[in-house]
C-alpha cells in the first residue's frame, strides 16, 4: 500500500493546498486545482493508497474542513483508499 503523508502546516492556503497535492500525490498537469478534480482522481485509484493527515488545524479555514469531509466520503466509497488524520 503506497503511503502519502500530508503536513497540514502546508496547506494554509487554497492555493498552497493544491500544489502540496500536486506534488505529493505525483497529480497530472491537467489537474483542475478544484476538490471535485481531487475526488475524480483518486477515485479512479486501483492501487491501495492510504493518505494520513496531520497538523489538520492549520489546513486552510473552511476549505481544510471540506477536503477532510470529502476524503472520509472517497474511504467510504473506495475500497482501495484509505485515510488516517492525526
Amino acid at each position: 500500500m503506497r503511503e502519502v503523508y500530508l503536513d497540514g502546516e502546508r496547506m494554509r492556503t487554497k492555493a498552497e493546498m493544491h500544489d502540496y497535492l500536486i506534488a505529493k500525490l505525483e497529480l497530472p498537469y491537467y489537474y483542475g486545482r478544484s476538490l471535485d478534480s481531487l475526488w475524480n482522481f483518486l477515485s479512479k485509484e486501483t492501487d491501495p493508497l492510504k493518505i494520513i493527515i496531520t497538523n489538520q488545524s492549520a489546513i486552510a479555514l473552511g476549505y481544510g474542513e471540506v477536503l477532510i469531509e470529502m476524503l472520509q466520503d472517497l474511504e467510504r466509497s473506495n475500497a482501495n483508499f484509505h485515510l488516517e488524520v492525526r
